[in-house]
């Protein structure tokens, strides 16, 4: 039993221990967000998600040198606010903060 536990804590500890990209989403908005993420070359989606105001979330640990498109809608009843929008990231290790704004979800990609 020792040497399984063992085991097992040197595994996670060299698991943590590699660096993997990883892609950020935080939400700066007042409303939430809901929304997709979609690999450019075969326009398969990888990850779905919904976050509500001030949610950060990390996607896709070990993905790389992937162009990725981002696509949001918000999660309101205002129907002149639902607005399809997206942007496409050509480093998954990005930081992405959605915005609101007059058109729709803006985007900042660091």
């Amino acid at each position: 039993m020792n040497k399984l536990i063992f085991t097992f804590i040197v595994v996670l500890t060299f698991l943590n221990s590699s660096s993997a990209q990883a892609l950020t989403i935080q939400n700066k908005c007042k409303y939430p967000v809901a929304g997709s993420v979609t690999i450019a070359e075969s326009k398969v989606s990888v990850a779905q998600f919904r976050l509500i105001p001030g949610q950060t979330k990390h996607f896709l640990n070990g993905f790389s040198k992937m162009q990725l498109i981002v696509r949001t809608i918000p999660d309101v009843y205002n129907l002149d606010k639902l607005k399809i929008t997206s942007t496409e990231v050509s480093n998954p290790d990005s930081h992405i903060e959605l915005k609101h704004s007059t058109e729709g979800v803006k985007y900042k990609v660091e």
